[in-house]
């Protein structure tokens, strides 16, 4: 039977198979008492939950969040592509004042 936890060792390289919480700590102790006489048990505890079923899919909603947003920063955050209008010719200027 798999479980979801890995005891490691903190003195060696040693570690578990994947077993359940309490088995792995009965491992680790009856590895102390035979490797590490005196010492008290420690190391890390290796945990496995959500690992192995659907850990990309918050990835890819992230991602997709993402490009939404990007999709519309693009559409409402760009000034409008219109071209200046045309220039207005000066009003003519009359050789005579009179």
């Amino acid at each position: 039977m798999s479980g979801n936890y890995r005891y490691w060792c903190g003195e060696c390289g040693y570690r578990t198979a994947w077993v359940t919480e309490s088995d792995g700590a009965g491992a680790q102790e009856i590895h102390y008492a035979s490797k590490h006489p005196g010492i008290v048990p420690g190391g890390r505890v290796e945990s496995n939950h959500g690992r192995k079923s659907g850990g990309a899919a918050g990835c890819l909603g992230v991602l997709g969040g993402l490009v939404l947003v990007l999709v519309l920063v693009s559409m409402c955050g760009a000034p409008s592509q219109r071209s200046a209008p045309p220039p207005v010719a000066p009003p003519p200027v009359s050789l005579f004042p009179w």
